[in-house]
């Protein structure tokens, strides 16, 4: 059995000096792939020079993270002329960011972005996914990709389903219920958000690759089966 982790930082963990550890466990634990978000020039540049065996990565301008900006548009688009990318992300709305007007602005440019190179898109929404909804809804019905930690509810997720995007699954789940609805329907996928999204009951100074297998675990406990067979 191997595992993908849908959503990561490594360039995060690079930074913290436990990179080559991080993978080595997680490789020793079954994870064979890692679906990589750079969010700022920076971080575009340091992946542009890896050649980790497994990695793809996505590239965006995050609504909420204080090394993005706008001024990284260019760069972006010279990533996906460049063809190195697998997905435009993480990019969203996110309701701590009082600059409604900004974030929405550039979340447009970069769906745009994506329907022309034809990428999917990696959702990063916090407290917005009606607003989310509604605008995809209203302007971009056939994107494509994945609704990021997703953890909305039952009515949330089957709205999103109508769009026909993917969820991506951490630690953090939503209620079983929705857990379920999301199983039985297809087109998710299953991540770590390493370094962040930490599983509640371990104890750590971030959370770890190896750790998607307890999203696995957490996952099947919900469901009452393997889905790895």
């Amino acid at each position: 059995m191997k595992l993908f982790d849908n959503h990561c930082h490594l360039e995060e963990l690079f930074r913290k000096g436990v990179l080559e550890k991080e993978l080595a466990e997680a490789r020793a634990a079954g994870i064979n792939g890692w679906f990589s978000s750079a969010l700022c020039s920076d971080e575009y540049a340091w992946h542009l020079k890896q050649n980790i065996e497994g990695m793809i990565w996505c590239a965006g301008i995050h609504p909420n993270y204080e090394k993005s900006s706008e001024e990284d548009f260019g760069f972006l688009v010279n990533l996906c002329e460049a063809g190195v990318l697998s997905g435009i992300g993480e990019i969203g709305l996110d309701s701590r960011n009082p600059d409604d007007d900004g974030q929405k602005s550039i979340l447009l440019k970069q769906l745009e972005l994506a329907r022309d190179f034809e990428l999917p898109v990696i959702f990063h929404v916090v407290k917005r996914y009606y607003d989310l909804y509604k605008l995809l809804k209203d302007n971009f019905p056939k994107i494509r990709g994945w609704l990021h930690g997703f953890n909305g509810s039952l009515a949330i997720m089957e709205a999103f389903s109508n769009l026909e995007l993917g969820f991506s699954l951490n630690a953090r789940l939503p209620e079983p219920e929705v857990v379920k609805r999301i199983i039985s329907r297809g087109n998710w996928q299953i991540e770590t958000d390493a370094p962040y999204a930490l599983p509640k009951n371990l104890k750590a100074d971030h959370n770890s690759l190896k750790n998607l297998v307890f999203v696995k675990s957490e996952i099947e406990n919900i469901t009452g089966g393997n889905l790895w067979k």
